[in-house]
Parts: structure tokens; sequence; C-alpha cells
């Protein structure tokens, strides 16, 4: 016969197998730590985080020739030099390789990023001012023109046959330079949007069969679109629109087939930043200094801050990143866009939950196996972690091997129990600075 129990640690929350969990309610005096905060003379377009290399690469625009690089700690550790007017970024799907859009070079960039080395280059031509780039149907698009020179359009690099002249004059006729977003390399749809312009539309692209075919019939779905971003896995596009009410955002989840709506985060403010994490985890910077956080699956926030981490500076359009859990990058700058400062926040610990299942029977010095997993208490997963285990029977208390999570928190642990009558497995993650302590005890009878 089994018997089990949970000690969590505080503020955890036990997830339900088999869907989202449940809408919590908000918390609006949650703590922020400030792990770092850097504040520089310098100019702020878009950010890029990669986890793969541990690095965030930041662009800051027109008149500023190169790319800073920081820590996923928010420490600023050096720069991509020669990137005249870096503004748009795209990260590969394995985060190793980043692309940017040098407006004064004419260029498009390719940047090794644990190396922060410039590794090729796609000259475009001069008077296009590359505004943004995004990869989606095995390519890198990119968008340009120069206001009052040249016209707004979309291009192409065929990325996998460098010697492929790149595709210029796409995208049909657009009022000013757009903004480009997708998910990944893999997708079939590309997103544009042209900001500052209001009422706008959301544009996108069938870009599957090479050449970018504008999907008409779907651009009356969104309009005034402030703000945009891709899911990673391609399926939906989380966008801003203005609210019900004045200095309010609608911010609804879209899916990117059809654009029919999956749902709406409540959210503060006017959102001038939207991140997304592959686990499902969002996040929002709004004008007001609001940021709100949600967990996987949610539309209300897991918690909501008002903070000012600069003074005498804004939020960024763009300026936001979810980090590890309970982490956030955050970007403020000045309006005329002569000083910007990267912070980098946390949540205070935050709980974490062991879920382990056994069999209902066991037998003397036969095996049993346990599985589990440990899950931080925003349903996300807590990296490779160490649980420890004990094994309490008639003769006492041994401790067992220690066994390491894989990255999405699962486990396996065998044992074979030694003498007949009451035995309790106890599985405990004994916590960090940033995750708080969890146990779960599984009892067994063990017969002969």
């Amino acid at each position: 016969m089994r018997r089990i129990s949970t000690i969590a640690g505080i503020a955890a929350t036990l997830l339900v197998a088999g869907g989202p969990p449940a809408s919590a309610q908000t918390d609006y005096d949650q703590p922020l730590e400030t792990a770092n905060s850097t504040t520089l003379f310098n100019g702020f377009a878009d950010l890029a985080k990669s986890d793969a290399t541990g690095r965030i690469l930041i662009s800051p625009g027109r008149g500023f020739d190169e790319i800073i690089v920081a820590d996923l700690d928010g420490q600023v550790i050096g720069a991509v030099p020669g990137q005249a007017g870096a503004t748009g970024l795209a990260l590969s799907k394995d985060g190793r390789t980043a692309y940017a859009a040098l407006a004064d070079a004419g260029a498009v960039s390719v940047i090794d990023v644990a190396t922060a080395t410039e590794t090729a280059r796609y000259p475009i031509g001069g008077n296009t001012c590359p505004y943004d780039v995004a990869l989606a149907g095995g390519k890198l698009w990119f968008s340009y023109g120069c206001y009052g020179i040249s016209n707004s359009a979309i291009g192409s690099i065929d990325i996998a046959a460098p010697g492929t002249p790149m595709a210029l004059g796409q995208g049909g006729y657009l009022t000013f330079t757009p903004r480009l977003a997708s998910g990944s390399i893999d997708d079939g749809v590309l997103f544009a949007a042209v900001e500052g312009e209001f009422p706008n539309r959301l544009i996108s692209y069938d870009v599957s069969g090479g050449t970018a075919v504008r999907r008409t019939a779907l651009e009356d779905r969104l309009s005034s679109v402030s703000e945009f971003t891709v899911t990673p896995d391609g399926s939906a596009i989380i966008a801003a629109t203005p609210g019900e009410y004045q200095f309010t955002t609608k911010l609804g989840r879209y899916s990117t087939t059809d654009l029919t709506e999956q749902g709406r985060y409540a959210v503060p403010g006017q959102v001038v930043g939207i991140a997304v994490e592959p686990d499902g985890r969002v996040a929002t910077y709004s004008d007001d200094h609001g940021i709100a956080y949600f967990a996987p699956g949610e539309y209300e926030p897991r918690w909501v801050v008002y903070r000012n981490f600069a003074p005498g500076l804004d939020p960024a359009h763009r300026g936001i990143a979810i980090g590890g859990p309970g982490r956030l990058h955050l970007v403020q700058k000045m309006l005329s866009n002569s000083m910007m400062a990267l912070t980098t926040v946390d949540a205070t610990p935050m709980g974490t939950s062991l879920a382990v299942e056994g069999p209902f029977f066991a037998y003397v010095r036969k095996p049993v196996t346990f599985t589990g997993t440990l899950a931080a208490a925003d349903g996300t997963a807590t990296g490779v972690r160490t649980v420890q285990v004990t094994r309490r029977d008639p003769r006492g208390t041994t401790v067992l091997r220690d066994v390491l999570t894989a990255a999405d928190g699962s486990f396996t642990v065998t044992d074979k129990p030694r003498v007949v009558g009451e035995t309790t497995w106890t599985f405990t993650f004994a916590g960090t600075e940033r995750l708080l302590p969890s146990t779960f005890d599984v009892g067994l009878t063990v017969d002969r």
C-alpha cells in the first residue's frame, strides 16, 4: 500500500497534470530585487537574449556604432564594434547566431553571439536604411527604406545558399518601413507592422514558398497595433491594440493561421514591450512603469509591480526579456535616445513543488522505481537540480545517492527495500538563492 505526502516551499503552487495551471490571484505587492542596473550614454532600439550563450545583445539605433553585450545577470561585458546604426535584431533557432539590421551602413550583419564578433555581412546598398530582421520560411527577411529618400519594402536572403542573390522589392505597398516578427526560421508566416502610424494594420505574409505573398484578406482583423511578438513555436501572435478606456491596452493572443482570438491578457497601462518564452511565460512592460508577469497558459497576471528603476528614463519600446525563474531584463531610455539603462530584477525566492510517483506494492530486495518532477511555483522547469533521497524503514534511516534532474525537472530513482514493514522514501530539494526548498514523501508497506 502506498502513502504520499508533500511539504513544499513557501508560496509553492501545486500543479494539476493534464492542463494549464489554474489562474492565481494577482499579487500587487510582489517584492522585486535589483540584481544589476547599468546606465549607458547609448541609444536603444532592440534587445535579444540568448540562453544558449548566456548573452544579451542590445542594439542602439541610428547614430551609434556598436552593439552592447551583457551577461544574463545584466552586467555589460563587451561590445560588437562596427555595427553602424544597428536597429532590429534576430536570433537563430539555436541562439548562437544573431542578425542585425544596420541602418547607417545599408547592410545586415551576422554575429557570433558567444564571441561577440561579426562573421559575415550582407550589403543591401546605399540609401536603403535596413530597419528590422526576422527569420522565417528558411530565409532571413529584412525591412528597408529611408524616409523621404527611398520606398519601403521587404527583402530576403537565402542564408543556406550564400551565393544566391538577395530578393528585394517584396512586400507590396508599405507607407513606412515596418517592424518584422516570426517565431523561428521554420515558420511559414512573417508578420509586419508600421510603428508610430495610427491606424496601422497588422500585415502578414505567407513565405513558405520562398517569396512574400501578402495575406490581404486578414488585414482588417487587427489595426492600430502598437507592439507585437510571435510565440517561439509560431502558433500565436500576441499583439497590443488600444484598450476600451484611454491609456489602456488590449493585449490579445491570436492564431497565426487566421488571426482568430485565443485569449486576452489583463495588462496594466499602455504596453510598450512584450516578452514570451518557449515554456509559455509572458511578461509585459508598460509606459507607466507597470510590469506584469504571466505563468504559462494564464491570462491573469501572477503579479503586477509599478517601479521606476531609472529615474529620468522611460520604459523602452521592445525593452523587456524574460530570464530564469522570477527574473526579468528591462530597458529604460531617454526620449532623445541618448541614454539608456539595462536593469535586471528578480522576484523574491520562488516556491517549488516536488511530485513523485511509485508502485503500489513493494517486496524485500526487489527493485522499486520512482519517477518525479521538480517545478517552480509558476509552472516552469527549474533546470538541472539536485534532489536528495533517503529511505526510512524499521532498521533506521539510510541516505541514498543524490539524483540530478533533467532540464525539464524530471528524474528517476530505483532502490531495493531491505526489510519487511513500513518504509518511507523522502525526496528533498534543498533550494537555491532563487528557489525555495520542497519535500515529498512516498510510503510503502514492504512484503516478502
